[in-house]
C-alpha cells in the first residue's frame, strides 16, 4: 500500500515559507543556476524580450533542470503526496508505470517570476507523450487572478494529522482536477496522450 506522508504544519507567516515548505524551492544561489540564468537571458534579449523576460518553455526547461530533489520522489509534503495520488487516480500500479508521473518545483525560477507557476506535474504516457498541469501556490484565500492551471489555498489543505480522510479526499479531488485539466490542454494542443482509469467525471 502506498504511504501518504502526513504534511508539516506551515506556520503561515509568508507565502515564500509556505512553498518551501510544500513544494521546495529552486536554489537560486547555485552558481551554476547563476550562470545558466545569465546565458538563458542573453539569448531572450538577443532575441527581443526585454526586462530580462524569459518565455515559458525556456523557463520550463531551466527549472526542470536544477530541481532540488528527485521529480520522480520528491521530498515536500504536497508535491509527495498529490504525487501519489494522481498515480492512484490514474491507476498506475508497477513501478515503471509511476515513475512517468513526475514533479517539479518552480518556485523562484522565471516560469514562476514570470508565468506565476509555482510548480508543475507531468504524466508521459507508455507512448511517450506528455501532459502537464501547472500550480499556484498561495495563503491568501481571496486570490481571484492567476495564470497556472490550479490555485491551491494553503487554507483548503486539511490538516492531516487531525482528519486524514479529508486530506486524503482533498489530494484526490486535487489528482483529478489535474487529470481534467490536463485533458483539456491535450485537446488544445492535438496530442493524444492516454489517461489509463480516468473517472468519467474527468474525461467530461
Amino acid at each position: 500500500m502506498k504511504r501518504y506522508y502526513q504534511p508539516e504544519k506551515f506556520s503561515g507567516e509568508t507565502g515564500d515559507l509556505f512553498e518551501f515548505q510544500q513544494i521546495g524551492q529552486i536554489d537560486t544561489q547555485n552558481p551554476e543556476y547563476q550562470k545558466s540564468l545569465r546565458i538563458l537571458r542573453a539569448a531572450e534579449a538577443a532575441s527581443g524580450m526585454a526586462n530580462d523576460y524569459v518565455r515559458f518553455k525556456s523557463a520550463l526547461k531551466l527549472a526542470k533542470e536544477y530541481q532540488p530533489y528527485d521529480p520522480t520522489n520528491p521530498d515536500k509534503p504536497f508535491a509527495r503526496d498529490i504525487r501519489i495520488a494522481l498515480q492512484d487516480a490514474l491507476g498506475l500500479t508497477a513501478e515503471e508505470e509511476m515513475d512517468r508521473v513526475k514533479f517539479y518545483t518552480a518556485a523562484r525560477s522565471p516560469l514562476d517570476l514570470f508565468h506565476g507557476v509555482d510548480a508543475f506535474v507531468e504524466y508521459t504516457d507508455e507512448s511517450g507523450n506528455t501532459a502537464r498541469a501547472t500550480f499556484d501556490l498561495t495563503l491568501n484565500p481571496n486570490k481571484m487572478a492567476y495564470k497556472s492551471d490550479i490555485i491551491i489555498s494553503g487554507e483548503d489543505i486539511p490538516d492531516a494529522s487531525a482528519d486524514k480522510k479529508a486530506y486524503l479526499q482533498y489530494m484526490d479531488s486535487v489528482a483529478r482536477q489535474i487529470i481534467a485539466k490536463m485533458i483539456v490542454k491535450q485537446l488544445h494542443e492535438h496530442k493524444k496522450v492516454i489517461f489509463p482509469n480516468a473517472s468519467p467525471e474527468t474525461k467530461a
